[in-house]
């Protein structure tokens, strides 16, 4: 991506990704994909781990996407999106930083804790309802560890 910058995506409950789409980060790439995800209550855990990490399409509420993963639609006739559509944040080239809400990355934590690349960085953010942790940061123990290796747990 020669001459563009990084994309940041954001990954959260509605207001904490509305406050930031008004900020102006809300971007589609190429082939429509969105870089951020609206989670509701009934936003299950794999589509969730799924943006984040490998596949998954990102939520634009009220939108439909045209990928089997999200259920068969009449206008769709096969079985494997015929762009690649399904790539998580972390896979995408465009994307430079993740913003993910502490609750949800408390949610899929594995996945967090196992992301070691330094781009995307990984940063978690407080939301509405959920205060700012540092003990529960892993990405913050682990730049702690950098300075203080015997902090490193």
């Amino acid at each position: 991506m020669a001459g563009r910058g990084k994309l940041i995506a954001v990954m959260g409950d509605e207001d904490t990704v509305t406050g930031f789409l008004l900020g102006g980060i809300g971007e589609l790439d190429k082939h429509r994909r969105p870089n951020f995800l609206v989670v509701e209550k009934e936003t299950s855990l794999a589509e969730i781990e799924e943006t984040f990490r490998w596949g998954g399409t990102g939520r634009i509420p009220g939108i439909p996407c045209p990928t089997p993963a999200l259920g068969p639609h009449p206008w769709v006739r096969f079985s494997v999106p015929p762009f690649p559509c399904c790539r998580g944040f972390l896979a995408r080239e465009d994307v430079g930083m993740i913003l993910i809400s502490q609750a949800l990355a408390e949610q899929i934590r594995p996945a967090v804790a196992a992301h070691a690349r330094a781009l995307p960085a990984v940063l978690e953010i407080p939301s509405k309802d959920h205060p700012y942790d540092p003990a529960r940061d892993s990405v913050l123990r682990r730049a702690r560890g950098l300075f203080a290796p015997d902090e490193l747990r």
